[in-house]
């Protein structure tokens, strides 16, 4: 029985594919898929009799990675699944560390006071709930907590790394919060340190920073945004924890959308006027050395915010499924990868920021719905 349990031989496809995620650590579905596909290609190249036991598809993916993680058990890794937790909760892929011992822990390149910061931050957003993210200025002004001291340009570079990194995500409002890697890597850790501070999604049962909760007096019920779409789907949309109608109590949003605007607008504001009194000659002498490092922050916040990075990796061939990288063949496993695709690569350097347009447009369909909804609707939201 032993001997069944580790049934798995590490071939050249395991080895590729393992290669490819420890260099990515995460990726959305159809980068990973593609990713696989390519591995496949790279055996059959190198090995002419080489049959590989799954499909090239999402099915074929999921059953590939039950072996590379009985594999990789053994170092304390495994791949998992993710979901975005904005949106429509599209899916991710993600080689996280199941160790932890404090050897495990030291396994990373950011340095203590890197990774203290990383955590300071980490409890502002937690206990900023419902809001669950911070502003940008909040988040550079966690360096006077520290222990050693942090410039707040380093700090900003540190967060765009972080962010490179998919440990946390920036919006086009300039917030802060878990990036997909960060949420599913820190799950364990997050329910241990903040247990009274973090919700579970009352339908699946998965770790809850962005979505809604019930608005019912002492109902404790939170969902995602894609699980509260499917339940008000339902013949009676209710709330499975106290059985209350959706129509009756509209959720209360959790996540960014339950931080007022006028945080953000007022940062802009006091930047825009202080513009406006350099413009005209006035208040020269009156800035003092902070207040022209809150310019440089906030001049930097929105050109990144104006920023449109990797849109052009957007993804070209959907899901892969119509790219034509997989030819049919005669052969045990009745198809083969075509080495010679002419498909435009769907892995760019790091695809934590790509898709900003489909995001954005997502959020522009959001807000109209709301913009569409019956004056009574929106009477009940305002009252509660």
């Amino acid at each position: 029985m032993a001997n069944d349990l580790h049934a798995t031989r590490a071939t050249n496809l395991h080895k590729l594919f393992i290669q490819s995620m420890l260099s990515r650590r995460a990726g959305r579905e159809h980068v990973v898929l593609e990713l696989y596909k390519r591995a496949i290609s790279a055996c059959q190249a190198y090995e002419d009799d080489f049959r590989p036991t799954h499909r090239p598809d999402l099915a074929g993916l999921n059953a590939f990675m039950i072996e590379v993680t009985e594999l990789l058990h053994d170092v304390g890794m495994e791949v998992v699944r993710g979901q975005e937790q904005t949106g429509k909760g599209k899916g991710w892929i993600v080689l996280r560390n199941i160790d932890p011992s404090e050897v495990a822990l030291q396994a990373t390149d950011y340095s203590s006071n890197e990774v203290d910061f990383y955590r300071k931050v980490i409890e502002g957003i937690i206990l900023s709930y419902p809001a669950y993210s911070i502003s940008h200025g909040q988040a550079t002004g966690l360096v006077s907590e520290l222990k050693t001291q942090m410039t707040r340009s380093n700090a900003e570079s540190l967060l765009d790394s972080l962010c490179s990194r998919g440990w946390l995500s920036k919006s086009k409002r300039g917030r802060y919060t878990l990036g997909v890697r960060g949420a599913v890597e820190l799950e364990p850790y997050l329910k241990q340190e903040y247990e009274g501070d973090i919700h579970n999604c009352r339908h699946c049962k998965r770790l809850l920073l962005a979505g809604c909760a019930c608005s019912q007096a002492g109902c404790s019920a939170h969902f995602h945004s894609y699980c509260y779409d499917s339940l008000v789907k339902l013949p009676r949309a209710s709330c499975p924890e106290c059985n209350v109608r959706f129509s009756d109590f509209v959720p209360k949003p959790v996540g960014e959308k339950a931080a007022p605007r006028a945080e953000d607008e007022f940062s802009r504001l006091k930047k825009r006027k202080r513009s406006s009194v350099n413009a005209r000659g006035k208040g020269k002498g009156m800035a003092n050395g902070d207040d022209e490092d809150e310019d440089e922050e906030e001049d930097e916040l929105e050109e990144e915010e104006g920023a449109d990075p990797m849109a052009e990796n957007a993804d070209e061939s959907g899901s892969g499924h119509r790219s034509g990288f997989v030819a049919r063949s005669a052969g045990p496993s009745g198809w083969r990868v075509d080495p010679t695709s002419s498909l435009r690569s769907v892995v760019p350097e790091t695809q934590f920021d790509e898709n900003r347009e489909e995001e954005e447009e997502e959020e522009e369909e959001e807000e109209e719905e709301e913009k569409e909804e019956p004056p009574t609707n929106r009477r009940k939201s305002a009252r509660r």
